[in-house]
């Protein structure tokens, strides 16, 4: 039976990089390479090329006074108006459209969604107020340094813009592992710490993306999966197996334009060729139950035949009607 992790980070610097599962697991493999060298990459990577991964990831997500913000599922139930007093129904319809423009919900509203207990679940989006938190940007500029020279190029200034939190929110990633034997003995809580402290996405070498991770893994209980399902959400970005039997979709789409990482950033073609994920949130129909779902795409770029690109979803499933 799988077993699901959670990671807590703390960010200590300003953020020029998205944490997407697929992002978070690219980040992997290079700290893996440099843990392993390239042998043990390869037959690591194998297991998931071959339908076997160890383990599946989440998008990284919000945690303030520790109460995590989910992305809203985007299968919701159609508009139900239970009053018969005009008032009461326009009072009803702002509260529903109101609900229809949170983009988080908790883990309370999670769990009441996976069982099927939709009208609770609509009621707490009218009902409840969250104020989700969010990052705060910032304007940097730099300057270009002449590789020959090493000296700054003459009005060859560039704008970026790092993002920050304050010192009471988190990010919350969430790790589901299959197997236990290969996750110690490739030792990925170990990798992991180092995806993070080390540095993640662009301009680490300069200081950003640096987070703490805090109090190692722990185990995580608080989802409520239902015995039997009809479907799952997925909290990864995620590309669909044909085994994955879906049958219908409710999702949203996020086009990557990839770029290879660490030394291939600087080789002859660096980019990826565009790929389509669906966007954590997104709900899939379909009557075989497994422990993950998704796939890899192998041989993404001509230039580097290898590569691959991880898209198998951490998901939950769900019972509705």
């Amino acid at each position: 039976m799988a077993r699901i992790k959670k990671i807590k980070l703390r960010l200590k610097s300003g953020l020029l990089s998205e944490l997407h599962s697929d992002m978070i697991f690219g980040h992997f493999a290079w700290r893996f390479k440099e843990r392993f060298a390239d042998k043990k990459l390869e037959e690591f990577l194998n297991l998931f090329v071959n339908g076997e991964p160890i383990f599946t990831v989440s998008d990284g997500f919000f945690e303030k006074d520790n109460e995590v913000f989910f992305p809203k599922p985007l299968k919701l139930t159609p508009a139900k108006f239970s009053a018969k007093d005009k008032k009461d129904r326009i009072v009803q319809f702002l509260k529903q459209k109101e609900s229809k423009s949170r983009k988080f919900i908790t883990l309370n509203e999670l769990n009441l969604y996976l069982n099927g207990n939709l009208n609770e679940f609509e009621k707490s989006l009218e009902e409840q107020y969250i104020n989700p938190p969010q990052f705060v940007s910032d304007l940097r500029v730099s300057v270009e340094i002449d590789r020959e020279t090493f000296q700054s190029k003459e009005g060859q200034l560039f704008p970026y813009h790092p993002k920050f939190l304050d010192n009471n929110t988190f990010i919350s990633i969430f790790v589901k592992v299959f197997d236990e034997n290969k996750w110690d003995e490739y030792k990925c809580e170990d990798v992991f710490n180092d995806v993070f402290e080390i540095g993640y996405g662009k301009k680490k070498s300069s200081g950003y993306g640096e987070f703490e991770v805090l109090g190692g893994f722990e185990e995580y209980q608080g989802f409520q999966e239902p015995q039997e399902s009809n479907g799952f959400i997925s909290l990864s970005h995620y590309l669909p197996a044909n085994s994955d039997e879906i049958q219908d979709a409710y999702y949203e789409m996020n086009v990557k334009y990839g770029k290879f990482g660490e030394e291939l950033s600087v080789s002859q073609n660096p980019f990826k060729p565009p790929i389509i994920l669906l966007a954590p949130g997104s709900c899939f129909m379909t009557s075989k139950r497994k422990d993950f779902y998704g796939r890899v795409i192998k041989g993404v770029s001509d230039y580097l035949p290898k590569t691959i690109h991880n898209g198998f979803a951490f998901s939950l499933n769900f019972n509705l009607l």
